[in-house]
């Protein structure tokens, strides 16, 4: 292993001189926190692509704040979804999934179901769909907010947006420059370090906003959890003695406005480095298989206003992605390991017209286009002795092209009541035409109540690994052409709080039915990915805030009760899966925080329960019977210290019950947690 603390004392050293060199900073306050009144009147940009009032919105939305972040002390995007109503994560170590509202796109799915955009962009990595939003995400001082919309968002987001989309929107001024530098250690000697700078300049009507950051971690000597049905194979050793990762990321954002024209553009480049201890089908390898999987995007944009009723926007990008180097599949055979072929190049467009009369309402017109290069996923077995290279699988590329029109009208209704309606089309060259819908009715109540009636469906198409996949060992996943995309409709209705000072709530009933699910399915050796069953989830979601002076509360419950068809792939009793698998039935959170010492001291306490689970059914067959994972109650502590007007310490218990909770996996294997975890943070702003 390299020698890690050699590395820290140089990050340190030059921590200490940048912040010692560092003149003429303006003070930030401590806590950036906005009331409930202000969060109400925040205008959302996601569910629409219009400046709506949260409360206005049409969709059912979240925010997260620059000021929980800094409250709760998340570190990444991954870690702030954990703890949102009907969001339920499993984390292999490497990959965050996540599941929404009963649904979960699989424990190798690195939350592919969910649409996740940066300033409106897409981040996947277009190959497996798969969403990179740990330390390999951007640096969180640059979130000014997320956006989270459940629900059906496909008529404005195409594919994808089967569970809801979540959209991250950065800082542009007023948020100085800053470093911060942290390091966490756990039991077993597992360390992690965290260096990032972030901020934003402005310069008459040019600006720049920018972020880079790098970590590492070691979280060696995880256990094999004793409910996994593999655990007898590796009960003698059932832990891993390596588990390096090195994430890194960088994102430019930037632009010029004059009047009524604005140009910006913006540059990402994101990397995953680290070892896969807990792949499927071959855990706990020594050494393990290691992804190192690199991808960059650039976008311009420009828009124009005609006045107060008119504006036109257009958005043009290019990205791509592939293997970085070190990228390796070991197979258990000390004389070879595998290396990967895949990646993407693609080109992506959009034009959008937005009419706003005096009456009220808006009329929404896009277009977009998407042109994308991908590499299909082979294999070459790779000699370690002499370094030559057998290709296992023949390589290949497929070029994807859709192009999506929608409309969106929202026009107001008698009784203080404002509708919604939007169609969108989809024509792929690969899975065809799809159609999706939205309509709905938001207003307010007798006694100032908010209600929003809403409906609309929502597809997500398989991704070119899941169709084209070669499977080169046994246990691995073969692609499947014939697969088709799954198909969700949504029933949604949410009841609010009146406008009040020191508290809000809002109570979310909400039905959904998936058609043509796609589960992973044992054919002879290999699993393949296919159109298994259809599901419905019915479910509930409570949110709430309290505020008041220097004391700070919120709460979420979810209750998902899922019900699913029958497979029609197997007849095996044990493969019938009525509950569904993987989403717990009940989850929530509960977090407080205290502003003391005239806002120098913030102290909170960030609790997350996940009731039982249960297990995948790949480990079901495994087992040869039915098993659930515990429900588990997750604890992190966080005092925030202001020194000065510069810089702050942040000192963090992570699962302070050192519960070790188990989340579930596939391949014979479930997710370990690290346990109790002690970090430091020192952050400095100029």
């Amino acid at each position: 292993m390299k020698d890690v603390s050699a590395r820290r004392r140089h990050l340190l050293t030059a921590l200490c001189l940048a912040c010692a060199g560092a003149r003429g900073a303006d003070q930030e306050d401590a806590v950036f926190e906005l009331s409930l009144e202000q969060l109400r009147q925040v205008k959302v940009l996601t569910a629409t692509k219009t400046a709506t009032p949260l409360y206005a919105t049409p969709a059912v939305v979240t925010l997260i704040t620059a000021d929980d972040f800094a409250r709760y002390g998340y570190l990444s995007l991954a870690e702030a979804l954990a703890h949102k109503a009907g969001f339920v994560e499993s984390d292999d170590g490497l990959n965050h999934h996540f599941g929404v509202r009963g649904l979960n796109a699989g424990a190798q799915s690195a939350s592919r179901g969910i649409k996740i955009l940066l300033d409106g962009r897409p981040i996947a990595f277009r190959g497996t769909q798969q969403q990179f939003i740990g330390l390999e995400f951007i640096p969180v001082g640059m979130i000014e907010r997320v956006e989270i919309v459940r629900g059906p968002v496909s008529v404005l987001y195409g594919a994808d947006a089967l569970l809801g989309a979540i959209n991250v929107i950065t800082r542009r001024d007023g948020a100085g420059q800053r470093v911060v530098v942290g390091y966490e250690r756990g039991g077993g000697g597992r360390d992690s370090a965290l260096l990032s700078g972030s901020g934003a300049l402005r310069s008459g009507p040019y600006w720049l906003a920018w972020g880079v950051q790098a970590a590492r971690a070691d979280r060696a000597g995880l256990a094999l959890p004793r409910v996994s049905p593999d655990y007898q194979r590796y009960g003698r050793a059932p832990s891993s003695p390596v588990d390096d990762a090195d994430p890194r990321s960088l994102y430019l954002r930037g632009g010029w406005r004059d009047g009524d024209d604005e140009l910006g553009g913006s540059v990402f480049w994101q990397k995953q480095d680290g070892d896969h201890v807990f792949a499927s089908p071959n855990p706990l390898l020594r050494p393990p298989t290691h992804v190192a999987l690199r991808q960059g995007t650039a976008h311009v944009n420009y828009s124009r206003a005609f006045g107060a009723r008119h504006s036109v926007r257009a958005a043009l990008g290019y990205g791509e992605g592939g293997p970085a180097s070190g990228d390796l599949v070991r197979t258990g055979a000390p004389d070879y390991h595998l290396l990967r072929d895949l990646g993407y190049r693609a080109i992506d467009g959009s034009a959008e017209w937005l009419w706003q009369p005096e009456a009220g309402g808006s009329l929404l017109l896009g277009l977009d286009v998407l042109r994308d290069r991908e590499t299909l996923e082979s294999f070459r077995r790779h000699n370690v002795a002499d370094g030559t290279d057998f290709q296992l699988s023949q390589p290949g590329e497929k070029t994807l092209r859709n192009t999506g029109v929608y409309v969106q009208w929202q026009f107001p209704l008698p009784w203080r009541l404002r509708g919604i309606a939007a169609g969108r089309g989809d024509r792929h060259s690969v899975y065809g035409r799809q159609q999706s819908y939205r309509a709905g009715v938001v207003g307010a109540l007798p006694g100032a109540w908010q209600l929003k009636l809403l409906g609309g469906t929502a597809f997500q198409a398989p991704s070119t690994s899941l169709l084209y996949r070669t499977a080169v060992q046994p246990g691995d996943i073969r692609g499947n052409p014939a697969l088709a995309p799954q198909k969700s409709r949504t029933v949604e209705l949410q009841l609010a709080s009146p406008p009040s000072a020191h508290w809000s709530a809002a109570l979310t009933l909400y039905h959904t039915r998936v058609r043509d699910l796609v589960t992973l399915e044992q054919e002879f050796f290999n699993l393949v990915a296919r159109n298994s069953s259809d599901s419905t989830v019915r479910g509930a979601e409570l949110e709430a805030r309290y505020r008041r002076d220097w004391f700070n509360a919120y709460l979420n419950a979810s209750r998902a009760n899922s019900a699913r068809g029958v497979n029609r792939y197997t007849l095996a009793p044990l493969a019938q899966r009525p509950e569904g698998e993987l989403f717990p039935r009940d989850s929530a959170n509960l977090g407080a925080s205290a502003t003391l010492l005239d806002q120098r001291l913030v102290l909170s306490v960030d609790n997350r329960y996940v009731g039982p689970r249960p297990a995948a059914t790949a480990n079901v067959l495994l087992a040869n019977q039915r098993y659930t994972l515990r429900g588990y109650v997750d604890t992190t502590l966080t005092a925030r210290w202001a020194l000065g007007g510069h810089a702050h310490v942040r000192l963090q218990v992570r699962d302070l019950a050192n519960g070790r909770h188990v989340d579930p996996g596939v391949g014979g294997i479930d997710y370990p947690s690290p346990g109790r975890r002690y970090g430091v943070q020192y952050e400095y702003r100029f």
